[in-house]
């Protein structure tokens, strides 16, 4: 009910309006009488409040601004004057603060009852919502009924449609997928969407949504924006999903919005059903892919049979690519599952039948290809993967990927080996890297060890001493050399002044007798740094 629909009402016979006409329209959801000025405690929008302004006299001009101001602030529909013997007519103040604050002031004859007045309007409003309340019931029904027979998304979307008489749009944001009433209408380029004040049986998001498309509808080719109302549907999966009825050029009454609500809910059981069974399949997925990895499966018969229910069995060869993500702000750690998601979406948009086994912070994909050179592409990776950190949605992070060789069904542990040694051979202060097993070269003599510890012969004796001996030193050349005899780089990197990475490089020159500006103390000491890289993770 709106206040111009509150003047029909028997007790409001001979009111006038005396200010704030401008607010006839306002909703009117509840009555109450003016007893005291803490409106902010006990006020509530669309109330008509009722009064003689007596609880206001009192009240300084300052005050009674506040006071107003804070009725508006609270969305107060309606204020109405009954004159009282004290007080006949209204405050001139309150008509100049009523029209300021587009409340609608009314003016009741003296005779009128508060009694009256508030039977009038609650039973009224209580009529009106019992008569909301049967309508949506039906509604509820139809549609309970509607969601027992596991409908799709198109099939649900068809009664909203019939309901609001309105075309509406499914859209799944992350993977672009858009499912409507009139296809034309999904073929938005573009959108944005501005978040509105929740409104009365509202329990979503809703949003004032602006669709640009390139072309225009009908005989208009021009580039168009059309205005719509997207609602968004709460999921699981950290995925934005919403609904769009476009339109809407005309305010949802309460019966669509409770319509609107009914078939969100549904559209979000339909999500979740979705949503678990993608769960079941990933969690199936994931740990055959590992079992393969790690060669659980015990005969080629199994293997066989693995890879064809992963759908990898069609060509001859296999590759394995395994992918570390790090985020560089410990406040995003419980984003890695985000961050790895947009990486098994973007490497399957390059590479559609691929399969993976998630594992923390780390991800092996297993790709099944015709020939060598039909595998895994350095240059498509670094690309996805350059794409991500370019993301204004995803988290900072570093990465590392490496690619294996190509080999049979039955050797797939050959290539997880080859690219679970170079992760263990790379840590963290790498950086951003990507490599092919192939192209470590000299590594791989490292990596082909079968005791790691069998490694620490291959350490220059001056390396392990400095090593046990000052460790901080160590460190200092092994950044050295990594950051290219860069020392300004080095001096950054550890936190010091260039000078100081300089002392430390002449101490160990002086103390140790290893100059890392010799070549051969130079790879002497890249290789002990990789080797107690290895030892390490042993």
């Amino acid at each position: 009910m709106i206040v111009r629909e509150i003047l029909l009402l028997p007790s409001f016979e001979g009111a006038s309006i005396i200010a704030g006409k401008t607010g006839m329209d306002n909703e009117i959801t509840g009555a109450m009488v003016l007893e005291a000025i803490d409106i902010e405690n006990w006020g509530k929008r669309g109330q008509l409040i009722i009064s003689s302004f007596y609880a206001l006299e009192h009240l300084s001009e300052s005050e009674t601004v506040m006071f107003f101001r804070t009725m508006s602030s609270i969305g107060i529909g309606a204020l109405v004057f009954k004159p009282e013997r004290l007080m006949v007519e209204a405050p001139e103040r309150i008509i100049e603060l009523c029209d300021d604050f587009d409340l609608p002031l009314i003016k009741l004859a003296p005779q009128v009852k508060y009694e009256s007045i508030l039977l009038d309007v609650l039973g009224h409003i209580l009529d009106s919502n019992l008569t909301l309340l049967n309508r949506f019931f039906d509604v509820h029904k139809h549609l309970m009924a509607l969601a027992l027979k596991q409908p799709s998304i198109p099939y649900i979307l068809s009664p909203l449609k019939n309901a609001l008489h309105a075309e509406v749009t499914y859209f799944d944001t992350v993977r672009d997928r858009r499912t409507g009433t009139e296809q034309t209408l999904t073929e938005f380029t573009g959108y944005s969407f501005n978040r509105r004040e929740p409104e009365a049986y509202q329990t979503h998001a809703y949003f004032d949504a602006k669709l640009f498309y390139d072309k225009g509808f009908g005989a208009s080719h021009q580039p168009q924006t059309v205005q719509a109302l997207a609602v968004r549907i709460p999921s699981s999966d950290g995925v934005d999903y919403y609904l769009i009825i476009h339109n809407a050029d005309r305010e949802l009454t309460p019966l669509d919005t409770m319509t609107v609500e009914n078939i969100v809910s549904l559209l979000q059981m339909e999500i979740l059903k979705q949503n678990a069974i993608k769960q079941k399949l990933f969690y199936q997925n994931n740990n055959t892919v590992h079992d393969l990895l790690l060669d659980r499966f015990g005969s080629h018969e199994r293997i066989d049979s693995a890879l064809a229910l992963l759908g990898i069995d069609r060509y001859p060869l296999y590759e394995a690519l395994l992918v570390r993500t790090r985020v560089v702000d410990p406040i995003d750690a419980d984003r890695i599952d985000e961050l790895l998601q947009a990486l098994r979406r973007s490497l399957r948009a390059s590479y559609p039948g691929i399969v993976y086994f998630v594992n923390g912070d780390r991800i092996v994909f297993l790709h099944n290809v015709r020939n060598e050179n039909s595998g895994f592409s350095l240059d498509t990776v670094r690309n996805v993967l350059s794409d991500l950190h370019n993301s204004s949605i995803l988290p900072l992070f570093t990465h590392l990927a490496v690619i294996s060789s190509a080999t049979d069904r039955y050797s797939l542990p050959a290539i997880n080996n080859e690219v679970m040694n170079a992760y263990r051979l790379f840590d963290e202060t790498q950086g951003d890297f990507e490599v092919r097993y192939d192209d470590l070269g000299l590594y791989k003599l490292l990596l082909g060890v079968d005791d790691p510890s069998q490694l620490d012969t291959y350490i220059d004796p001056r390396l392990s001493a400095l090593h046990q001996d000052a460790l901080d030193l160590f460190q200092t050349v092994v950044s050295l050399c990594a950051n290219g005899m860069s020392y300004p780089k080095t001096a950054e990197q550890l936190y010091l002044h260039p000078k100081t990475v300089r002392y430390r490089v002449e101490r160990v020159r002086k103390i140790y007798g290893v100059d890392v500006r010799n070549p051969d103390d130079y790879l002497q000491v890249v290789l002990a740094d990789k080797i107690y890289t290895l030892r390490k993770d042993s």
